[in-house]
């Protein structure tokens, strides 16, 4: 009954969210974004890439350098500014550079935008990163919300309404069909789901769950058409390989910058890895 009651509770809100924004979904596809499969992508690039041994930039020019190397599917960390815009950053304990210190510090958007990462970078909004998958419509970019507690869903919610209602103002809804929610847990997925029709999703499995927990999200996803999941390299086994494997559900290990781990992974089953640094080419 209290499950019943939550999903109620989720639809009621996602309906509530979609309505407020008063707006249509465009219907049409770019040309060349193509179907989504997981099937055709083994590297899930981390953060946008790493370059020169610095990660976690999620910056254009990481973006770009990867793309030019063959990737077309991203993994990217979203957070807010002080000022509220949501920007391409993994969170505000690291400087990257950006002030001086290594304490805490959240910028505003200004003082984001024009302080290049690390000195180099170019740091993007959402609103950004949306622009530059309109110019790259065959790239596909996973958000990852960090919105781990089932009680977080209706933030959750609330955070991809306001993604799709960026992507309205800018006149590119259209790129949301090249974004792929990266969910934690059941209650993320049914409110998200109302809100747009996404490509696809993917279930991170960020921390160690017992057998039973594993089979009941295996049956989540077999159910929801989620078919593919990530697992941190510390909780991944040939056991919970198998758990995957008997549904059809794909299965990728984070973060892998060694090519000999990654080839390992994927003699043992793995459908991919998500690192930053590792291209196609090195799995051969």
């Amino acid at each position: 009954m209290r499950k019943l009651l939550l999903l109620i509770e989720i639809c009621l809100l996602a309906w509530l969210l979609t309505g407020s924004a008063r707006y249509e979904a465009k219907k049409e596809i770019p040309v060349n974004t193509p179907e989504f499969d997981w099937e055709n992508y083994n590297i899930i690039t981390h953060a946008l890439g790493g370059i020169d041994g610095l990660t976690y930039l999620n910056s254009r020019e990481s973006f770009i350098n990867y793309y030019d190397k063959g990737c077309r599917l991203f993994e990217v960390d979203l957070t807010q500014t002080s000022d509220g815009v949501w920007v391409c950053r993994h969170n505000w304990k690291e400087s990257l550079g950006q002030w001086e210190g290594e304490e805490r510090k959240v910028l505003s958007s200004e003082e984001f935008l024009n302080t290049p990462i690390y000195g180099k970078y170019t740091p993007m909004t959402f609103e950004d990163l949306l622009k530059l998958l309109d110019e790259y419509p065959d790239a596909f970019v996973m958000i990852d919300s960090k919105q781990y507690s089932v009680r977080n869903y209706q933030r959750t919610l609330e955070d991809y309404a306001q993604y799709r209602e960026i992507s309205i103002k800018a006149g590119i809804e259209h790129t949301l069909k090249q974004i792929i929610p990266e969910i934690y847990n059941s209650a993320m997925y049914p409110g998200t789901a109302l809100l747009y029709k996404f490509p696809a999703y993917i279930y991170s499995l960020w921390q160690e769950y017992t057998t039973e927990e594993l089979n009941d999200i295996a049956e989540f996803c077999q159910t929801n058409k989620i078919m593919a999941v990530t697992i941190y390299r510390d909780y991944w086994s040939e056991e919970v390989q198998k758990i995957f494997d008997e549904r059809d559900i794909l299965v990728y290990i984070y973060t892998i910058n060694d090519k000999e781990e990654a080839r390992r992974y994927l003699a043992n089953g793995a459908q991919g890895v998500c690192t930053d640094v590792l291209i196609t080419d090195n799995l051969n």
